[in-house]
């Protein structure tokens, strides 16, 4: 995979990566991961089962292998975070660099695949600019690792496929296999690895030159799965597995709202849709009712998911995006390019998770490397336009995904600075501390040396303090409780940039809040309430302290 000229196709999107994410290194911890580090922070003990321990994410504690469908991989990169006292700038110099690793194999399977330099070099940059992976890339999140180890297990088969070389099967086996313990849904990679090692999928003559020994590299990666899951599983009697905590999160009933949001990820967040459009916008207009047939359904969709309130004019945008990934199938299909057909399949990865609870921007990662190649190959084969399209979609992903940061920035950094004003002083002084709320916020509590108020015993007892938030997802209604008197508010209504605000329509982290990956808003961003317990007396109006 590494050689001069991957290397050099790959140096203006590695430096591209590199100059917008060094600025965010110290970035706050954000959303789910807490899960991982606290995952993390276990794996010093008990290194072969990250998920053996119990955590409060609901309501009460229970253990982590019940709620969290994802495997060891993330947990041990994170490793290196917990020892060094949880270094934010550790955990993302670690994406940063699996990042790195994703553009490598991205432009390598792009050279293989027989795109000229320049061209597998505008996929490394494509990949690179795409706001999404940009926005995962400031996390603890398993998806960039999940897409580096997808995408670099799919370019050591294609070389295995090409060159029959030993420690190429080895490696696509091993990497292919890891991926779905990071991303769980990255096991229909293998379908798509099946039609890469065929070939041109429209040649007879392809699909009688396998012979058996070419499969054994996609017969180990499943089995190399299964062993791990099997090492690395809970142990204790009435524990989860990756298996069952994905069913207890899924139903039916999120199918329209998640299918909608597959649809509207491929224009606004994965950077795909638009240059695809704009570089194929002849043929796409001819099949118009497609898009008219794709808005009507998506309007559709939003009505099942959310009734007289959904977003409505969002509908054209998901139709678009439709449009688009139809586009590549039937064209692909029609000019008999089997490797457009297979990129394009590929695409469609992350849509078993519709089901799930919820279908953020961030499982679409898994298919950005071929979303990149995509475009690439289109651009190619219209240089002149190509170009032009290369630079804007460039530009305008790295400015969204810049946004993204920042206000992930602004949002979790909030959370670090209640911590360290609310709690740590309090604890410092003796004071017994509890909290109530989630995500980023959840780790920097507990790492303040606060305890999670539960909807089990222990309660807090007179005298103690308990910290809320008010947007991090609290599992209970503190302000409703008549025994906790409000001694401080501190909160953050600064006008910016929102990826999770209701208001604003945006719900980077989950289509739960909103279809649009960063939205304006003048709304809060979140505030934090400071309460003692004493029984009997009133709560207290104190006016917040703003930011």
């Amino acid at each position: 995979m590494m050689n001069t000229r991957t290397l050099r196709s790959s140096l203006p999107a590695l430096l591209l990566a590199t100059l917008v994410l060094v600025p965010f290194l110290d970035k706050a911890f954000t959303m789910d991961d807490t899960v991982f580090l606290f995952e993390a922070r276990h794996a010093l003990t008990d290194p072969l089962h990250p998920t053996a321990f119990e955590m409060t994410w609901e309501h009460a504690p229970e253990r982590v292998s019940k709620i969290v469908p994802t495997g060891p991989v993330m947990a041990w990169l994170l490793v290196p975070s917990i020892l060094a006292g949880g270094a934010e700038w550790l955990a993302h110099a670690v994406q940063l660099v699996m990042l790195w690793a994703a553009i490598l194999a991205t432009v390598s399977l792009a050279l293989r695949l027989g795109l000229a330099p320049v061209w597998a070099g505008a996929s490394g940059l494509m990949l690179a600019a795409m706001p999404a992976v940009l926005g995962m890339a400031g996390t603890a999140m398993p998806d960039v690792p999940a897409m580096a180890l997808g995408v670099a297990g799919i370019e050591r088969l294609v070389a295995w496929r090409d060159e029959r070389r030993a420690g190429q099967g080895i490696a696509a086996a091993l990497l292919l296999g890891l991926a779905p313990l990071a991303r769980t849904h990255l096991i229909a990679l293998l379908g798509v690895a099946i039609l890469l090692l065929i070939g041109d999928l429209f040649t007879r003559a392809d699909w009688k030159k396998i012979s058996r020994m070419q499969w054994l590299p996609l017969a180990a990666a499943p089995l190399f799965t299964l062993v791990l899951s099997a090492i690395t599983r809970d142990v204790v009697p009435g524990a989860g597995n990756i298996v069952q905590a994905a069913i207890r999160y899924s139903s039916i009933y999120k199918l329209a709202s998640n299918t909608f949001a597959f649809a509207i990820h491929w224009v606004l967040a994965m950077a795909f849709a638009l240059p695809w459009t704009v570089l194929r916008w002849r043929p796409i207009l001819r099949r118009y009712w497609i898009i008219l047939g794709s808005t009507a359904g998506a309007a559709l969709l939003l009505r099942i998911a959310q009734g007289d309130d959904a977003p409505y004019w969002l509908a054209p945008v998901a139709g678009l995006g439709t449009a688009a990934l139809v586009d590549v199938l039937v064209d692909g299909f029609q000019r008999r390019d089997g490797l457009q057909l297979t990129l394009g399949l590929w695409l469609f990865l992350p849509l078993p998770t519709a089901i799930y609870l919820q279908l953020p921007a961030k499982y679409l990662l898994a298919s950005a490397p071929a979303a990149a190649i995509l475009v690439a190959r289109a651009m190619a084969e219209r240089p002149r336009i190509g170009r032009i399209v290369l630079a804007v979609t460039v530009a305008l992903g790295v400015i969204l995904g810049a946004a993204i940061l920042r206000a992930d920035s602004a949002f979790s950094g909030f959370s670090r600075v209640a911590a360290e004003t609310l709690i740590a002083p309090a604890v410092k002084s003796g004071q017994r501390v509890w909290y109530v709320g989630h995500w980023g916020f959840q780790w920097y509590a507990e790492k303040a040396g606060a305890r999670y108020f539960t909807s089990t015993p222990p309660y807090p007892a007179i005298g103690d303090l308990v910290v809320s938030s008010v947007n991090s997802e609290p599992s209970l209604e503190v302000e409703e409780m008549d025994a906790l008197v409000r001694l401080r508010r501190i909160e953050d209504r600064s006008p910016g940039g929102r990826i999770m605000s209701r208001e604003a329509g945006a719900g980077f982290y989950s289509n739960f809040w909103g279809y649009l990956p960063w939205a304006w808003g003048d709304d809060i961003i979140d505030a934090f309430d400071l309460w003692m317990v004493k029984p009997g007396e009133q709560r207290s109006n104190s006016s917040p302290e703003g930011r």
